[in-house]
């Protein structure tokens, strides 16, 4: 799996930067020159230490520098042998020589993140499986039931987003023959390169693998008699449909309880204002009246839940669990919930309520009072989910 704090969203002014955790890139403090995701809102006031604009310079078409603009230098990743490794700072003006204030620049939107244990899916409808009779290596296109204990395989995610894909059934990972992919190999360290294998995300789950062994697209292959098999054959130089492959997780049902939200780096957004309801109250006296007024009005939700990679993890789970809400001045977690959840759907719900209080009216005044409130959203990451998983291969 990707690692979450790498992630980072970018503006343009108002830019800053933010990571995962829903806060802008500055400085840790006016003292410091150490740079972390600390701000709760963008700060472009460039006189300020708590600024939040950085300045992208570019080196080539992937790879730049980040000017901090407040203070005039580059952002550093330090690499020295002391508790500051691995921390970004603006403490220079001048380029690293050893590259440490470069960064490459990768769409995160480009990236396939892989559930853990999953099954291919051909384009021809049936699973993935590897044959392991009599001796034979391949893998074809042949299972109709995802709960063949041939089908299962485990994603093994790389620094730079190449894969190893080791199969369940025989615990060995795949290999580039450089045509045919066996799984024969149960060499883990990713220093050969037909074992590894450079996702390409296509349309909804499906996805393509080019193999880094021969720079070939894997593929659905009829050769020499071997029919329906997976190759990377050395004449499939583009993605076509019989390189779709579809991936679904080996999850058969999930329940998630006691899930733990980060609420501290949950932040509310997209605010606007709604008048909920009104009302015409008159006072036709000769003095000032105060005069109760009740008003109805129907407070409304909506929720759904995501998941951190790119494909749909499974159709349905049970839910235990807390929900956050916004109330008045915070983020909190309330109304726990026990349903089946649709995955990719929205839980929407309201409530007719009413609101009773004096409104002070002068003389012989007709007033028009409104109720207003805030509209909101709120993004909250779950910083634990227990689960228990009941899969349906192995």
């Amino acid at each position: 799996m990707a690692p979450v704090l790498s992630r980072f969203c970018v503006f343009k002014s108002n830019f800053g930067e933010k990571c995962l955790r829903n806060k802008y890139w500055r400085r840790t403090s006016e003292e410091e020159d150490y740079i972390a995701a600390t701000a709760d809102a963008a700060d472009e006031d460039q006189s300020k230490w708590s600024c939040t604009l950085f300045k992208p310079l570019a080196e080539d078409e992937k790879t730049f520098r980040f000017q901090h603009v407040q203070s005039g230098n580059n952002v550093w990743y330090l690499r020295s042998d002391n508790a500051s490794r691995g921390c970004l700072t603006v403490r220079y003006s001048n380029e690293e020589k050893h590259g440490g204030d470069l960064f490459t620049i990768t769409d995160w939107e480009s990236l396939v993140i892989f559930p853990k244990h999953v099954a291919f899916k051909g384009d021809n409808g049936k699973y993935l499986r590897y044959r392991s009779e009599g001796g034979d290596q391949h893998m074809d296109f042949g299972a109709t039931d995802i709960g063949d204990n041939r089908v299962g395989e485990k994603i093994v995610s790389n620094p730079d987003q190449s894969i190893c894909v080791k199969h369940d059934s025989n615990g060995r990972f795949w290999r580039a023959t450089p045509n045919w992919i066996y799984p024969d190999t149960t060499d883990a360290s990713n220093s050969d390169p037909a074992t590894l294998f450079w996702p390409v995300k296509l349309q909804g789950n499906a996805i393509a693998l080019r193999s880094m062994g021969n720079d070939r697209f894997l593929h659905r292959t009829d050769y020499g008699g071997t029919v329906d098999c997976l190759a990377a054959a050395f004449w499939i130089t583009t993605i076509d449909k019989q390189s779709h492959l579809a991936v679904q997780v080996l999850i058969k049902l999930m329940k998630v309880y006691d899930a733990e939200y980060r609420l501290e780096d949950a932040r509310v957004c997209d605010e606007s204002i709604l008048t909920l309801a009104r009302s015409c109250v008159s006072n036709m006296t000769q003095r000032t009246e105060s005069i109760e007024v009740r008003m109805s009005y129907t407070e409304a939700w909506k929720y759904e839940w995501t998941n951190g990679t790119s494909t749909s993890p499974f159709s349905s789970f049970q839910l235990s669990a807390g929900i956050p809400a916004i109330l008045d001045t915070s983020i909190e977690v309330k109304n726990t919930k026990e349903e089946q959840y649709e995955w990719g759907t929205a839980i929407d719900g309201s409530i007719n309520l009413t609101k009773t209080g004096p409104v002070s009216v002068p003389p012989m005044t007709e007033t028009t009072v409104s109720l207003l409130a805030t509209l909101g959203s709120c993004d909250v990451r779950s910083l634990t989910l227990s689960k228990t998983l009941l899969l349906t291969a192995n």
